[in-house]
């Protein structure tokens, strides 16, 4: 799946930001490891922290960021 996230995020013609964090991508956060869907993307509106959903791979929570209007 990690794979079809970068290619996916290719066609989009989208970048997945590089963070130096432990999932090495801005906004998603390792918040369950151990389950199906261990990453978490969250994004910040107007001051407050949205979250946007829990995925399987680091690549396709950072790939929901990066869909993610600003």
């Amino acid at each position: 799946m990690s794979e079809e996230a970068r290619q996916q995020a290719q066609a989009e013609e989208l970048i997945l930001l590089v963070a130096d964090n432990k999932t090495g991508y801005y906004c998603v956060s390792l918040a369950k490891a151990g389950q199906p869907k261990p990453y978490q993307a969250h994004v910040q509106r107007g001051g407050m922290r949205v979250h946007l959903g829990s995925f399987a791979t680091a690549e396709e929570a950072a790939l929901c960021v990066a869909r993610s209007p600003e």
